[in-house]
């Protein structure tokens, strides 16, 4: 029945072939003269005319460009233009080649635009600004949320927005924004996406652009994030941040005042039951002027860091556990300690290196039950690593787990007249170091902290 199929060919429809084609079919000259048009190309075109004078007047320098580049090249390429025929806005998707001096073109007619229903709407799911750009670095779709840069107000005034807007129209919104053509063109010229970061704290500004190379069509998908309210708002929390900071530091400077006063304190009544001021006068004025140190630490915090020098080890430890053992012998505490020699020195503030040891022996004391016997605090040094650990260890009630896991937020407290700040300013202080604080404790029993300090081997 189907036998005959087998001797059929496509010119045997040449004919209906022929009515099924929407193809025009141009010959031009290089100066763009038509010569010839096919049958479907005359509803448009007459021969001896301009194919320049076809298009709108937006889209004559893209078609120059398009018929040079091929003439020059040598090189068959494609183009969209918008013609204006009887007053309509037509898109023709052109092929074009040269051939013996003349310029051959194919034209099909399409309906929206270079670019799919489907882009466009997906262009418009998106909340930031987002647009189309050419090889041309003209834009050939865009979202509502692009229309600010546009200087539209409303769809009403999208009517009639046949001509294609340079991206350069994103200067006039925005100065910040000079630098889109350039990132536009880079893209175009690596073939792949990229990000740019703009800001300008003097005229509160702040984008972000993020540019991807559509492969099809060689066009660029710009993406425009405006972040200049997100960054105020930032500023806002920033500032009530550094007013919290302002009241956080008031209550450090109160808390870490009480540890040199306590061991002055001490030693006034230790020297009065002894009768032997002169003996204990050294340490006192060395811990008033640790007091004084802390003052204008906190004070300066703002405007420069803590002073550190090169200290060895033994030297500071030595210095600091002397301040220990009376403190311990006016509480009725048993202290116990063990220092490794250890080669090498850490770059260390000595006041704020006493500051973090006598807080947590501050802290186990006012742990240790009343009216206990033995109650004691431990010192452990030795280098592990390339790091000087001191261990302090205390046999009190220790921290239930509910509480451990809030220790070190700033302002967490369990004392009645405690602050909450101690612990988070020894974290800062270790992290200005480049060392670590960490705090292991169970109830029941006691608790450890242990330091780690850097070592630099000279």
């Amino acid at each position: 029945m189907y036998q005959s199929l087998r001797t059929l060919s496509t010119t045997d429809f040449k004919e209906e072939f022929d009515n099924l084609k929407i193809t025009t079919e141009l010959v031009l000259t290089k100066e763009g003269n038509v010569l010839s048009v096919n049958d479907k190309g005359e509803q448009y075109f007459t021969k001896n005319s301009c194919f320049y004078d076809y298009l709108h007047c937006a889209y004559k320098n893209r078609a120059k460009r398009f018929v040079e580049e091929i003439s020059n090249k040598n090189v068959c390429k494609s183009v969209t233009l918008v013609h204006i025929f009887e007053k309509e806005a037509i898109y023709m998707q052109y092929k074009g080649m040269v051939s013996q001096d003349y310029v051959l073109l194919t034209g099909e007619e399409i309906t929206d635009s270079p670019f799919s229903m489907e882009t466009t709407e997906l262009l418009q799911q998106f909340e930031h600004a987002s647009v189309i750009v050419n090889d041309q670095l003209e834009i050939e779709k865009y979202n509502k949320a692009f229309y600010p840069y546009l200087g539209i107000k409303d769809d009403k005034d999208t009517i009639s927005q046949i001509s294609p807007k340079h991206i350069h129209v994103l200067t006039e919104a925005s100065k910040e924004l000079d630098v889109t053509p350039k990132l536009v063109e880079e893209v175009l010229e690596k073939k792949k996406s990229l990000e740019l970061e703009i800001k300008n704290d003097s005229a509160d500004e702040w984008f972000y652009l993020k540019g991807l190379y559509l492969k099809g069509s060689h066009c660029v998908l710009l993406m425009i994030y405006n972040l200049t309210y997100e960054k105020k708002y930032h500023h806002l929390l920033t500032f009530q941040d550094q007013m919290e900071s302002v009241s956080y530091l008031s209550a450090g400077v109160a808390h870490e005042l009480r540890n040199p006063l306590s061991v002055i304190k001490g030693f006034l009544q230790l020297s009065s039951l002894t009768d032997s001021f002169h003996k204990y006068s050294g340490t006192i004025l060395s811990e008033t002027e640790r007091m004084n140190e802390i003052i204008d630490n906190f004070l300066s915090v703002a405007r420069k860091k803590v002073k550190k020098e090169w200290k060895t080890p033994n030297h500071l430890l030595d210095s600091v556990i002397d301040i220990i053992r009376s403190e311990c012998l006016m509480q009725g505490v048993h202290f116990q300690y063990r220092v490794d020699p250890v080669e090498g020195k850490i770059e260390v503030n000595e006041s704020s290196f006493k500051q973090i040891i006598l807080n947590a022996l501050r802290n186990s004391i006012e742990a240790f039950p009343q009216n206990r016997k033995n109650n004691v605090f431990s010192l452990d040094s030795y280098r592990e690593n390339n790091y000087l650990v001191i261990s302090l260890r205390d046999n009190g009630k220790g921290i239930p787990a509910h509480i451990l896991n809030n220790i070190g937020k700033p302002f967490f407290t369990t004392k009645e007249k405690g602050t909450g700040v101690g612990i988070p300013l020894c974290k800062k202080i270790m992290e200005e170091h480049n060392g670590t604080f960490d705090i292991e404790s169970s109830e029941g029993k006691g608790t450890l902290i242990t330091l780690s300090f850097p070592i630099q081997m000279q």
